[in-house]
């Protein structure tokens, strides 16, 4: 019907769309007072669709027409070039006043003496009335500035009843009003395509391809310093474990172990962060696999060095592991009490840190690099001699090899391709068994394609490039000459490498 047109020329003047009983309450003050003419709110509310709806009068309409600067409705559809499709005989609402029936001649002095007389105190009475009620539900219209204002302080209370009363802590055991500081961290997760941010003491680089730090029968100090943090309690969360022993020793060890609360039950490499440490717990403590270590520290100068360490993982089958770690800010320095506290714990950890017994060996000594000198007997490479160095298992093991040395190339170039290490040996007729354990790394920390060859045999034996324990059998027809070793292919962009003494066994 036409009248909707209407109706929504009414809603852009009133910049919003009446929906509710006090919307029309103030629509009909808005009528009277712009042209004095009277359209009741039921009226209205019929005309918008929200009440049961019957055709509305003509004189309702030609009010509204006024309200929105026309002449009356005829002429408020003529200016839009709309068909008057409403029909002034239909019933009108019935909450508009009806027009009164025309009175004959004999009584119509008498009732015009009457309106004239009541007309006043009527219209004072109906006025009164409409003033009363405006007050009492007359409401503020809702525009859009209004509903965005409500809206954000809908969201901000919804943030605050989430941050004070719904927020869970970060992770297990932190508590509430931790901050979550990893950001800090240059590489948390050890991804091995970017080791650059951590720094390697005593020349090893993690042996481990999948986003961990793996040391065998090493002696290792893999760390990073941290700069902005401001002064306050930190938790150093890793996730860590070190098999001490051959399994069984190591399981052993720990469930006969009286204290097993930390769970580091004979274990000695620790994560640490400035002069506060604390030892990685034992493979054996965690059937679950989540091996996490917690370590409480304190930061009171802006910085802070934090790291993955140990001086004496010498023993065979030692393995010490550790990966994804997680920096939380427990609570800022505020006043000078918490101050004072904070500053005696870290002195506590200073004078214990100082006792270590073999604390100048962190700066001064990196046994790995190993002693200069001539290739040993047995031992041939294809590289510069001056670029290989032999390595006393009394300064450092690596693997499961079962000899007092260790060869390792060392160079800052690429290797050249052919053998990088290997040992000579003349054998026998016969099957074989061979041990060995090996590593390799490239310059830029990326993969490696070394390959382990045993040549000499039918056809030679070649194993996968990765860097690990290997056992390889074989079998001899005629006494000949072997060579096991590490090679370098064509390409190769390997500047770093060791092998062990094999350990060859006849069946």
């Amino acid at each position: 019907m036409q009248h909707e047109e209407l109706c929504k020329e009414v809603e852009r003047q009133l910049q919003f769309k009446p929906k509710v009983r006090t919307d029309f309450d103030y629509l009909s003050e808005k009528i009277q007072a712009k042209t004095h003419e009277t359209v009741s709110a039921n009226t209205l509310m019929r005309l918008w669709g929200y009440r049961e709806s019957v055709n509305a009068r003509r004189s309702t309409l030609d009010i509204l027409a006024r309200f929105v600067g026309s002449e009356d409705y005829a002429h408020f559809l003529k200016e839009r070039g709309l068909a008057d499709d409403e029909d002034p005989t239909q019933p009108s609402d019935p909450t508009q006043p009806s027009d009164p029936p025309q009175p004959s001649r004999e009584g119509r002095e008498y009732q015009l003496d009457s309106l004239s007389q009541g007309s006043q105190n009527s219209q004072s009475s109906q006025n009164s009335q409409n003033t009363q009620n405006t007050r009492k539900t007359r409401r503020v219209p809702i525009t859009p500035i209004r509903t965005g204002v409500l809206c954000l302080l809908a969201v901000v209370l919804g943030l605050a009843l989430w941050y004070f009363f719904l927020r869970a802590p970060l992770e297990e055991g932190l508590p509430r009003g931790a901050k979550d500081m990893t950001h800090l961290l240059s590489n948390p997760c050890c991804d091995p395509d970017k080791l650059d941010a951590w720094t390697f003491a005593y020349g090893g680089v993690t042996l481990a391809e999948d986003s961990t730090l793996m040391y065998y029968m090493k002696k290792f100090d893999v760390y990073q310093v941290l700069h902005g943090l401001p002064a306050g309690e930190y938790e150093l969360r890793v996730k860590a474990w070190q098999s001490p022993d051959e399994q069984e020793v190591a399981r052993y060890a720990y469930e006969q172990a009286e204290d097993k609360e930390d769970g580091c039950v004979g274990t000695d490499a620790e994560i640490y962060a400035g002069p506060f440490a604390k030892k990685i717990r034992n493979y054996y403590s965690d059937t679950q696999g989540k091996w996490d270590n917690a370590l409480r520290f304190v930061v009171l100068d802006d910085s802070v060095r934090i790291g993955f360490r140990s001086d004496e993982n010498l023993r065979r089958f030692s393995l010490a592991v550790a990966d994804n770690f997680r920096l939380f800010l427990i609570r800022k320095v505020k006043s000078e009490t918490e101050l004072q506290e904070l500053a005696a714990l870290r002195d506590s950890a200073q004078a214990v840190d100082n006792a270590r017994p073999q604390k100048q060996g962190w700066q001064l000594a990196d046994y790995w690099e190993g002693h200069v000198g001539p290739m040993p007997e047995g031992w041939i490479t294809e590289q510069e001699e001056r670029c290989c160095r032999l390595v006393h298992k009394s300064d450092v093991g690596r693997g499961f090899g079962d000899s007092d040395i260790y060869l390792e190339y060392l160079n800052d170039k690429p290797a050249k391709p052919g053998l990088l290490l290997g040992y000579k040996a003349s054998l026998d007729a016969g099957q074989y068994n061979v041990g060995d354990c090996f590593f390799a790394q490239n310059r830029q920390k990326s993969a490696t394609n070394v390959r382990f060859v045993i040549k000499g045999t039918t056809g030679s034996i070649e194993t996968t490039p990765m860097m690990d324990y290997r056992f390889v059998r074989f079998e001899l027809n005629e006494p000949q000459e072997v060579i096991i070793g590490l090679y370098a292919p064509e390409g190769s962009d390997v500047c770093r490498a060791g092998l062990c003494m094999p350990a060859i066994w006849r069946n």
